[in-house]
């Protein structure tokens, strides 16, 4: 059996963004071997998410940190479902999961009180009226937002909204933000 090299965890910049279209739905390893990558990355990352910090022995993803086709655990992060949402904005804004608002909280900021709101019983609604959201360029339901990041990505595997702009949630279930 070939031992994966295990490198220290990276943390990552959350910002709402999308993958490339050339990149797009990359071959994977077999089952079994994806599910044995899988967990030498949660092992290696405590369970906890690089984008938020969220720790949970379940409902965790791994995220690619560049979108190469490379699947060793050098270019894999744990991130929780949340996060994982965020930077595949795209998807998410098309499936009404998220909206993209301005905000003067950073992105982790939005997932972490929108954790504690879900944990105190709130729902999504109740949470996201206590930000203090503005609309941005466009509707904040509007898949234009990464629309405009695919005519700018050019040769880059990833593209970023700036700051403020930041993606709330409002279709996730309780258990994906617990």
């Amino acid at each position: 059996m070939v031992r994966l090299k295990v490198k220290e965890a990276t943390t990552l910049n959350l910002r709402p963004g999308i993958t490339n279209p050339n990149l797009w739905l990359p071959e994977r390893p077999s089952k079994t071997e994806w599910n044995r990558i899988r967990s030498i990355v949660l092992e290696r990352d405590s369970y906890t998410c690089r984008g938020c910090g969220h720790r949970a022995l379940r409902y965790m993803n791994i995220h690619h940190l560049e979108e190469s086709g490379d699947n060793t655990p050098d270019n894999l992060i744990t991130i929780c479902v949340a996060c994982h949402a965020v930077l595949h904005m795209g998807n998410n804004l098309r499936l009404q999961i998220i909206e993209i608002w301005e905000s003067p909280m950073s992105q982790v900021e939005i997932i972490k009180r929108s954790r504690e709101g879900i944990s105190a019983g709130l729902s999504l609604k109740q949470i996201n009226k206590k930000f203090s959201l503005q609309a941005g360029q466009y509707p904040p339901t509007s898949v234009q937002y990464a629309n405009d990041l695919l005519l700018k990505i050019k040769n880059k595997s990833r593209a970023y909204l700036p700051e403020p702009l930041s993606a709330v949630f409002v279709n996730l279930k309780r258990w994906q933000l617990e």
